[in-house]
């Protein structure tokens, strides 16, 4: 029975197809230039489509009513194509569609669809779309722009609604569908340009040959592995590992070989025999055209190798049939309506390199003004959906929607601008002063916090959490001071210090900092390092659905908080991890997410996707919306409230000179597994100490009542983090870990727990700094070392001679209180103290959820 359920879910289109191939007449064929239009298509209506005539035009209506049984449907027209003329090319199709009261889906991917479905033979099913809007809008052109698979012989276009209530209009004298045409012919090139791109060029070759090339020995084994035809022995050329492609080797072959043959001091340094082999290594990828089925690797990966390739090498490649089939490949990278943020950047730096080797100016202008038009702040609408990305007001890097990505796409954002700066130097193409701003809040406002001794903070990592991920995050990222440093025209001192504290130096950054529009918070002292990850209905959780990486990693924006000193406490912990146990989380210990359960779901296995085996959705957002800080610079207050998978919980975190506090209140649970919230989980170190309600490890201390220690080795295996990898990669860390179990379905409990770095046993024993003042679900409250109040109200309510009149997270103290409304709604709040009551008008639009500064006189 499973056997057949999973083959029906596999066929589902391709039988839809033969359905409808049944339904009405065969598939339209387009001319020898193709292009279609759509009184050229028979179309298929389903129950709540139809085709109208007005003003001499033709509209498809699509009405779905609200209360539809039917409505998660594919509520659309269909016409079947002959893509055999479209095969191998870039498909461009579009209509114009208006909506009215469009309903958001369960799935991001359905509302209003404009989609071809068709099955590749070699690559199987392909689903290229246009982006769906949703709600009520006017007018507006969605477009599909693809690559059509070589092997491409039949598809479906569909055009409608899907899992959407609501009308859709599609206006079908607009609808194209035919091929992307190729650039207007190149104009000649002034001196003056020729000489900024012979710069350019120069710059970009350098920068290449600063990667040191491989040994003679490992050279001349390459060339020996080399084939006849250009191929490489020990490379799978059938593989489609969508993370880690196979045959993507080849190219990196190639390029190894040209660094050896363009370094000026290497020993083969122009020798023919390793000249010969880039040559026929190229020519192979040239004529077969290998693709992937994940478009990184076709749109970004191959045509930058394929580009260096051709930078290092010119005199390998002159003008001729040759170097013009290595261009096509370097073609493959074009501008495309899913393209956002650091993907758009990549895209335009893979046209630009392409067109600076054509000498191509249009191209390459256009290629320049995308990539600098990325460096600016992100977008104020849509922030929710899986396109929003970039620059936040907080500081942060957003893609795939409103989530941290300091890591994954905004590391390499950063990287990518750092170098094109260097590049356009001096040129026509330099930063703006306005770019270079912007680009300084984004180091300064947010790369900087989160690196401690040279690494990146896991949390901030992104999806990508595998063996040395916060190193290796962690040395690009410095890489990237350096080169913004060597470009910027402004001042360098914070850039020296950025660069100073990261290489061995003493940290000078101290303070707090909450990145609002992102539910992170980061606090530093002197000596050590915290941070708490959470997430809300405005934030989205941290992926662990996108090319099999981070399997494991469902709750790792839940609230997890991570304490280092060193900096080495969780290096390369992550695969030992019990991912229901992490530090700082109160979660049910869901046997879904071990990796035995995982392995049974089949992650990564046989270079096949994971067939999801549980009834747990994927998370767009988090659930709740009383999520979000206050912070005075030093101090800083953190609130998660959870509800999430059977649990609900209010979570506070307060971070002091000399201490982390965690609360917990309200911790209910239907959930049928053991409920536990975790003090820390890291890599043993040494001497354990313990006493009357405390523990000590590592130079950290830890008290709280009802604390339970497990230590001992945990294996792991590497391939429930990195998604590329086939075969078990296992491994075994020692760990630590301190919980405070709740036991199966809770009700109303809670608890209380100071971390103390760098306290000594003794201190820790007789902790007599900061003290809890409430634990309820109302309020949480502590008084940190000073004598500032920490506090976080779920209601409104009194503490001492502090009152608020709405819920919220404030910091009281001195003559200020700082005020925040975790849920970023509210427009203002009354506080009263020591008799005196203020009206506080609180952030909006971007600031909104940000602290503000009240002051009592």
């Amino acid at each position: 029975m499973k056997e057949e359920k999973r083959m029906l879910k596999r066929w589902k289109w391709a039988a839809l197809a033969v359905v409808l191939a049944g339904a009405f007449s065969p598939a339209v064929r387009a001319a020898e230039n193709p292009e279609l239009k759509a009184n050229q298509l028979n179309w298929k209506l389903t129950r709540y489509c139809k085709i109208v005539d007005r003003d001499g035009k033709q509209f498809l209506q699509v009405d779905v009513p609200k209360d539809a049984k039917d409505v998660n449907r594919q509520n659309c027209a269909f016409a079947i194509i002959d893509l055999k003329p479209f095969a191998g090319k870039t498909l461009q199709a579009s209509v114009r569609v208006r909506g009215r009261n469009v309903s958001k889906p369960p799935q991001p991917y359905n509302g209003v669809k404009f989609l071809l479905y068709y099955k590749s033979p070699k690559r199987g099913e392909q689903w290229p779309g246009a982006v769906n809007p949703q709600g009520t809008f006017d007018w507006r052109e969605t477009k599909i722009v693809e690559d059509i698979l070589p092997d491409a012989a039949e598809g479906v276009l569909r055009l409608g609604l899907q899992d959407s209530s609501g009308q859709a209009e599609f206006d079908l004298s607009t609808f194209r569908f035919g091929v992307l045409g190729e650039e207007t012919e190149k104009v000649p090139v002034t001196p003056e340009t020729a000489k900024e791109l012979d710069l350019i060029e120069s710059r970009m070759r350098e920068r290449l040959l600063t990667v040191a090339p491989i040994s003679k020995e490992e050279a001349l084994e390459l060339v020996a592995a080399q084939r006849t035809d250009g191929t490489f022995s020990g490379i799978d050329y059938d593989d489609d590992n969508r993370s880690v492609w196979l045959v993507a080797r080849h190219l990196g072959n190639a390029l190894r070989l040209a660094r050896v043959w363009a370094a000026p001091d290497h020993p083969l340094h122009h020798d023919e025999a390793i000249g010969r082999a880039v040559q026929k290594a190229v020519n192979w990828w040239s004529g077969q055209r290998p693709m992937s089925s994940n478009w990184w690797w076709n749109d970004m990966s191959v045509p930058q190798t394929m580009g260096d390739i051709l930078l290092l090498t010119p005199e390998l490649f002159p003008e001729g049939p040759v170097r013009t089939a290595a261009l096509r490949v370097c073609r493959q990278a074009k501008f495309m309506p899913r393209y956002t943020g650091n993907n758009r950047v990549f895209i335009a730096a893979n046209i630009f390199r392409r067109a600076l080797l054509e000498r191509n100016v249009a191209p390459l202008t256009e290629a320049a003004a995308a990539l600098s038009e990325e460096i600016r702040m992100a977008p104020v609408d849509d922030k929710t959906s899986w396109a929003f990305g970039g620059i936040r007001a907080d500081g942060c890097y957003h893609q795939h929607g409103p989530q941290i990505q300091f890591g994954n796409y905004g590391g390499e954002f950063f990287s990518n601008i750092g170098y094109w700066s260097n590049i356009w130097k001096g040129t026509r193409w330099e930063l703006s002063p306005e770019q270079w701003e912007i680009m300084r809040h984004l180091a300064f406002n947010g790369f900087q916090w989160v690196l401690w001794n040279g690494d990146m903070d896991l949390l901030a990592c992104g999806r990508q959490l595998g063996r040395r991920a916060g190193k290796n995050k962690g040395l690009r990222t410095v890489a990237t001071f350096d080169r913004l440093r060597n470009a910027d025209p402004g001042p360098h001192e914070r850039y020296d210090a950025a660069l100073e504290r990261n290489r061995g130096g003493k940290n000078t950054l101290v303070g707090n900092r909450h990145f609002w529009n992102s539910d992170y918070m980061v606090h530093r002292r002197p000596e050590w390092y915290a941070a708490v990850r959470m997430n809300s209905v405005r934030v989205r959780p941290i992926e662990d659905d996108t090319n099999w990486d981070n399997a494991l990693g469902r709750y790792f924006s839940d609230g997890v908080c991570l304490v280092m000193r060193s900096g080495r406490e969780y290096e390369d912990i992550t695969a030992c991890w019990d991912w229901t146990r992490l530090p700082g989380t109160t979660l049910p210990k869901t046997p879904i997410y071990t990796p035995e359960e995982s392995a049974r779901r089949g992650v990564r296995s046989g270079g096949k996707p994971p067939r999801w085996t549980h009834s747990v959705k994927f998370r767009r957002l988090g659930e709740t919306d009383f999520v979000g800080g206050a912070t005075d610079g030093t101090h800083g207050v953190a609130v998660f409230t959870m509800n999430l998978d059977g649990v609900k919980a209010r979570k506070g975190y307060f971070f002091d000179t000399n201490a982390v506090y965690e609360l917990g209140s309200g911790i209910t649970a239907s959930s049928p597994h053991p409920v536990a919230s975790t003090v820390n989980s890291c890599l043993r170190n040494g001497e354990i100490r313990q006493g009357d309600n405390w523990f000590w490890h590592d130079g950290i201390g830890y008290r709280g009542v009802g604390m339970k220690l497990e230590t001992g080795k945990r294996e792991g295996d590497w391939r429930y983090l990195e998604g590329g990898l086939a075969e078990p990669v296992p491994v075994v860390q020692d760990l630590f870990t301190l919980t405070v179990d709740h036991g199966l379905r809770p009700q109303n409990a809670s608890y209380t727990f100071a971390i103390l770095p760098g306290a000594t046993p003794e201190e820790t024993a007789g902790w007599k700094n900061g003290r809890i003042l409430a634990c309820t679900v109302e309020l949480q409250a502590v008084e940190f070392a000073d004598g500032t109040t920490g506090a976080i109200f779920y209601a409104p309510g009194t503490l001492g001679d502090f009152t608020t009149d709405s819920p919220g997270v404030f910091l009281i103290g001195g003559e200020q209180v700082y005020a925040a409304d975790p849920t970023a709604k509210l427009k203002s709040m009354t506080l009263r103290r020591n008799g005196v009551s203020k009206t506080v008008e609180l952030p909006s639009g971007e600031q909104a959820g940000s602290t503000v500064e009240v002051r009592f006189r």
